[in-house]
């Protein structure tokens, strides 16, 4: 079972308003939240609790535990190459150039939110399987009662900011019942970024969850002189292509607001 995290809130540092957080970034009071635990240090910052609370779709965070749960499966490797099937997922309009190459790699795939290939992949994966790996992993609310190629989006399967980071926690200590091989091999998938000064590991998603409103995810974790800092930020915005132009540079903002990049 997951531990409540009722005793956890007194103890964040909670950000304050617009006096600290710089316009750009998430502020108090907003609609998004930003959810930041310090590993050595032991620190929990947090920017509008409430929402930090709240569980939404995962989208394509959800990639995180599939990928995970792909590779311990055996489904997908790093030395292959994809494709998508277009008979089985007719290409749409909104669909990426990347999304219809010939040649798309594990980790391309990743981080350009390869969807259809998610779906091939992930039909290829039974759902007592998944339910398997996602209760060990206590993933959110770990309901899958949606369809097998979509429950992640926008359906049943919900998470909060907060149990994104326990689950990121998780990840990093190995202490979700997977293979040396399975961590060692996500972890070079999920690294974005690579400087002298730190390493970002970062996932993004996005997807409509009401009329003209669509939620923002941008959860992952960054190694820097100061140690381990796991975060899950979200936000709303009113279409997809508002959301795309923000989001990763909103979360940014507000993680060197809070000196954690």
């Amino acid at each position: 079972m997951r531990p409540s995290y009722a005793w956890l809130l007194g103890g964040f540092l909670l950000a304050s308003g617009p006096s600290v957080i710089a316009a750009a970034s998430c502020q108090k009071g907003e609609h998004c939240t930003m959810v930041v635990y310090s590993e050595q240090s032991d620190t929990w910052q947090i920017i509008n609790k409430t929402r930090a609370q709240r569980a939404f779709s995962p989208f394509s965070t959800y990639k995180i535990p599939n990928t995970l749960i792909l590779l311990e499966q055996q489904k997908v490797d790093t030395q292959s190459s994809y494709q998508v099937n277009t008979k089985q997922y007719a290409p749409e309009k909104w669909w990426p150039k990347t999304w219809l190459k010939s040649d798309i790699s594990l980790k391309d795939a990743f981080h350009t939110s390869a969807l259809p290939l998610y779906q091939m992949w992930t039909g290829t994966l039974s759902k007592p399987s998944i339910q398997y790996h996602l209760d060990t992993f206590d993933y959110g609310n770990t309901d899958i009662q949606g369809p097998l190629d979509a429950f992640w989006l926008n359906s049943s399967l919900q998470i909060s900011a907060i149990e994104q980071v326990d689950f990121l926690r998780r990840l990093n200590n190995r202490t979700l019942g997977l293979s040396t091989q399975t961590y060692q091999t996500f972890e070079s998938i999920f690294l974005k970024e690579h400087t002298t000064e730190h390493k970002l590991y970062a996932k993004t998603g996005t997807g409509p969850i009401a009329k003209k409103t669509y939620l923002g995810w941008y959860v992952g974790k960054i190694e820097n002189a100061q140690g381990t800092h796991y975060f899950a930020f979200n936000m709303y915005a009113p279409t997809f292509n508002d959301m795309v132009k923000v989001r990763v540079n909103k979360a940014h903002a507000t993680l060197k607001q809070l000196n954690i990049l």
